[in-house]
């Protein structure tokens, strides 16, 4: 009655569906930063993982999966970042959570700009003039 089709995958054929495939993607390329980052401590650093990928803009929605469910936008746990906290758990834990989002950061970038380079290996800059024929390759989707 709502115009939903279920399509069936496996964890062994998520090609069957794009947007499935492709977040798996992305999260691979997160998660490939993070336990390079920390080895040891990743784990423990999951839900900020889960976080990210559920604040992160998504262009084929036009916002975050957050906004998407709740109708706004998601705060920062509620909890200013400063330095002097009367928990002393809750500084380590913010001074922690910054290394982490800046070695995660550098990491991304590398990652970007490897397939950013693997990208453009196929590709080659063209022009063409006005009248003058190409062939074009469709696929049907």
């Amino acid at each position: 009655m709502a115009g939903v089709d279920l399509c069936m995958s496996s964890a062994y054929h998520p090609q069957s569906d794009g947007q499935t495939e492709r977040v798996n993607q992305c999260l691979e390329a997160f998660l490939r930063c993070y336990v390079h980052a920390c080895p040891r401590r990743w784990s423990s650093w999951l839900d900020v993982v889960e976080f990210w990928y559920n604040t992160s803009f998504h262009s084929a929605l036009g916002r975050s999966p957050f906004e998407v469910l709740y109708g706004f936008a998601p705060r920062q746990f509620g909890l200013p970042a400063a330095d002097d906290h009367p928990i002393a758990e809750l500084s380590e834990w913010f001074r922690d959570r910054d290394l982490m989002t800046q070695l995660v950061k550098q990491h991304l970038h590398r990652a970007k700009q490897r397939m950013k380079k693997q990208a453009d290996e196929r590709r080659s800059e063209r022009e063409f003039q006005i009248d003058e024929w190409v062939f074009l390759k469709l696929q049907p989707y």
